[in-house]
């Protein structure tokens, strides 16, 4: 299992938001989601705060190392997109356009009119 799929199986298990984690760790949503994503990987002072945030081992965050804890990766647990938040939604729609567009996901702007 990449280190991806081990974040947020880890992150749901633990029922929080791409949100809740981004402010217990000290970076933004869209950093997590490319954590998520495996567009990125985190600087090691931010994976010591995903393993404090987390409660879990840096061994099983970084190369899935057997642990008592590990969350199922039985897909039938991942969380539905109608769990999330509007701003996780955005955040998400806001990388995967830049991605897609191959611009910054700062260069991205949504509005909604309700």
């Amino acid at each position: 299992m990449a280190f991806s799929d081990r974040l947020q199986a880890l992150r749901e298990h633990r029922r929080l938001s791409k949100t809740a984690l981004a402010k217990k760790v000290g970076v933004t949503t869209t950093c997590v989601w490319n954590w998520e994503q495996g567009n990125t990987e985190p600087r090691p002072e931010n994976l010591m705060a995903l393993g404090d945030a987390l409660d879990a081992p840096l061994d099983y965050l970084e190369s899935g190392v057997s642990w008592h804890g590990a969350p199922s990766t039985d897909l039938t647990e991942k969380r539905q997109d109608t769990d999330l938040t509007l701003p996780e939604v955005i955040s998400e729609a806001r990388v995967r356009i830049a991605k897609l567009a191959g611009i910054a996901p700062e260069k991205v702007n949504i509005s909604l009119d309700y």
